[in-house]
């Protein structure tokens, strides 16, 4: 259907909630790289509510650094549609002399300046700004992202400075090819602010992405999984009374002698039926007593037995698409429609008294905590999950009901009926659902001992996605990724910039740590196929290796093109790759010993790595930012599920993989 809404196609994936969260949040780019400008127009084009670039440039003096503002995007001058012949990144052109000071002289645009122009080009509807440094190794990032979060730039005054903003705004940081002397303090600061960090990069035919996701963790209620069992309740007892209701509207289907009438039963009459029939089949009842849970087809051979009961049941099963419909659909008498083991796990992290103490504002909810404050959606989240606990206990461990029947062969009275009995059933239950959220605030309220609350009742939108989707919610938890660096290269001198007391009170650390360590372990049974060494796994190690290389000497190997100094790069490269194997418990492995540890094996990927020198190829850093950008909407939406916690691209052999590290 034609539509003059630009946004129409995303929309239909992520609906109107998922855009009005993409507008309301700011973008921070630290580094305008090909795979930094990548990542970034592929969130300016679906439409971010606006983005700022921060990069370092000559143009800002240390001396300046403190009177330096966020500016505005600037006009788009023809010189920056003026690119090299060997231009690795199509958003950042050679420097030019644009614009115009008041005495009529031209100035240079910075790196940020002009990623911001081209990159706000895209799209009238974001806002861009940027922002120069003279270095990024030595920026606060604790004062520039707190200026951020208190205070949003916004276009609203004429000048060239950008105005702070009064609306909050969702903030995600993006760090694009930062050696470790920027990511690791910005890691922390985001971690202590709950602030999302894309970390991204791409180091010639190599890349990845990594999440680090807003502490305590990511939240998501529209997992959107690809396949969705009908939420029909066949297998529950007792049957809802509607459903009841409507059953009793249909005589014995033995007796029916009208075909056509008998052609439009729906298929979910058809198998309730069934089922009475086929329990008087059984020899042995599952519970004798008719007010307990009576037997449904619980092995093979009963399951197959129900469905060819089904099958008997029709005159003609060649002209009752019903029935045929009722065959295809006969495992949902006894899917287990209560909670997944996922959603269960969810449950069991959100704890009532932790809620309860987060929830209450009090003089122990400052900035400078050791333990970021929880933040409200966060809390939100958490209020909706202890109402489904309580739920859940009332209901059987059976979630509210999602009152959408799916397309059926059926008359348009039953149908509608049945329609009509799941929403009203749907309705019934979030309306116990709301009851139990007011009933948890009044208790949170009781506690409070007269201070605010930090989290107020959800709005009915809210609770009706929630309910909806009570049978997916998922939780994505990520180390923050100072702390994973601690792990993997403690020698490292940069850690030397973070307080020791950073490393402390990291929520569910060892828990995160240990199930990567197992998850690594089954990676190395699943190699690349076609040729072991192109495994990502392996080239994430040598490109790991590579920083803790830059750790050490300030400059990432290959800088000297000598062959016995490359030589001399690849032999520490491979050192550092064998060490960071040996902490990330891999040593043991047979992959990694036949692959990795093999020294002539070993050496040429050191090699390889060596030979890019940090060359940035812009078609690797598409593929990678088309990667991060996909990643960060869904962390932006809290739709979908993100990937846990780093994306692996091997260009080499056109080869991915996700990893936990």
């Amino acid at each position: 259907m034609a539509t003059t809404d630009k946004y129409d196609r995303q929309l239909r994936l992520w609906g109107a909630s998922g855009q009005r969260a993409l507008g309301s949040t700011m973008v921070v780019l630290l580094g305008s790289s090909a795979c930094g400008t990548e990542t970034l127009k592929n969130l300016v084009l679906p439409g971010v509510g606006s983005f700022l670039v921060v990069d370092d440039g000559d143009e800002v003096s240390p001396s300046e650094a403190a009177t330096q503002e966020v500016q505005k995007c600037p006009d788009l001058h023809p010189s920056l549609l003026q690119f090299g012949e060997h231009s690795s990144n199509f958003f950042l052109p050679p420097p030019s002399k644009v614009g115009g000071d008041d005495d009529g002289s031209k100035k240079n645009l910075s790196k940020a300046a002009m990623a911001c122009a081209l990159l706000s080009e895209l799209n009238p509807d974001v806002l861009g700004f940027h922002y120069t440094v003279p270095s990024l190794e030595g920026l606060d990032y604790s004062a520039l992202l707190e200026k951020i979060k208190q205070a949003p730039p916004s276009s609203s005054s004429n000048g060239s400075s950008a105005t702070p903003s009064s609306s909050p705004q969702k903030i995600l940081v993006i760090a694009a090819d930062q050696p470790s002397t920027v990511t690791l303090p910005l890691s922390y600061e985001c971690h202590k602010r709950c602030i999302p960090l894309l970390v991204v990069r791409a180091y010639g035919l190599l890349g990845y992405a990594r999440i680090q996701t807003a502490s305590p963790y990511h939240c998501i209620i529209e997992a959107k999984k690809s396949s969705r069992i009908p939420d029909l309740r066949l297998s529950a007892w007792p049957i809802f009374e509607g459903l009841k209701n409507v059953v009793a509207t249909v005589k014995n289907l033995d007796e029916m002698d009208d075909t056509k009438d008998h052609s439009h039963v729906p298929f979910v009459l058809i198998l309730l039926q069934a089922l009475e029939k086929w329990r008087g089949t059984v020899s042995a009842p599952f519970n004798p007593d008719p007010a307990l849970r009576p037997r449904y087809p619980e092995t093979f051979q009963e399951k197959e037995d129900f469905r060819k009961l089904v099958k008997g049941m029709a005159k003609n099963l060649n002209n009752e698409i019903n029935f045929e419909e009722a065959i295809r659909e006969a495992h949902l008498t006894w899917v287990d429609g209560r909670v997944s083991d996922e959603v269960k796990e969810v449950l069991d992290k959100v704890d009532e008294k932790d809620f309860f103490a987060s929830a209450i504002k009090s003089e122990m909810n400052v900035e400078d905590s050791a333990m970021p404050s929880v933040p409200a959606h966060v809390l939100q989240f958490q209020l909706l999950v202890l109402s489904l606990k309580r739920f859940l206990k009332k209901n059987d461990d059976y979630p509210p009901l999602e009152g959408k029947i799916p397309d059926m062969t059926s008359d348009t009275t039953r149908y509608v009926a049945l329609q009509e009995a799941y929403q009203k059933q749907a309705e019934q239950d979030r309306a116990t659902m709301c009851e139990i959220a007011k009933t948890l605030l009044d208790e949170c309220k009781q506690n409070s001992n007269g201070c605010d609350l930090l989290v107020s009742m959800p709005s009915d939108d809210d609770i009706v996605t929630f309910c909806k989707n009570a049978r997916y919610l998922r939780i994505l938890e990520t180390r923050p990724l100072y702390a994973e660096y601690r792990v993997q290269d403690p020698a490292s001198p940069t850690l030397s910039i973070l307080n020791p007391s950073s490393f402390e009170n990291i929520s569910n650390f060892d828990n995160i740590q240990a199930d990567a360590r197992d998850d690594l372990q089954s990676a190395t049974f699943d190699p690349y196929e076609t040729d072991p060494i192109q495994t990502p796994l392996l080239w994430w190690i040598a490109l790991r290796a590579c920083d803790a290389f830059y750790d050490r000497h300030e400059h990432y190997p290959g800088k000297h093109d000598q062959e016995l100094a490359l030589e001399s790069d690849a032999n520490e490269v491979y050192k550092f790759m064998t060490q960071i194997t040996s902490n990330l418990g891999l040593s043991e492995c047979d992959f990694i010993k036949a692959n990795l540890l093999d020294s002539a094996k070993g050496k040429d990927l050191a090699r390889e790595v060596v030979r890019y020198d940090e060359a940035e190829i812009h078609n690797v850093a598409a593929v990678i930012g088309g990667v991060a950008s996909q990643e960060a909407v869904k962390l932006i939406t809290g739709q979908y599920v993100p990937f846990d916690d780093t994306y692996v691209y091997n260009g080499i052999s056109s080869t991915a993989g996700v990893y936990k590290f």
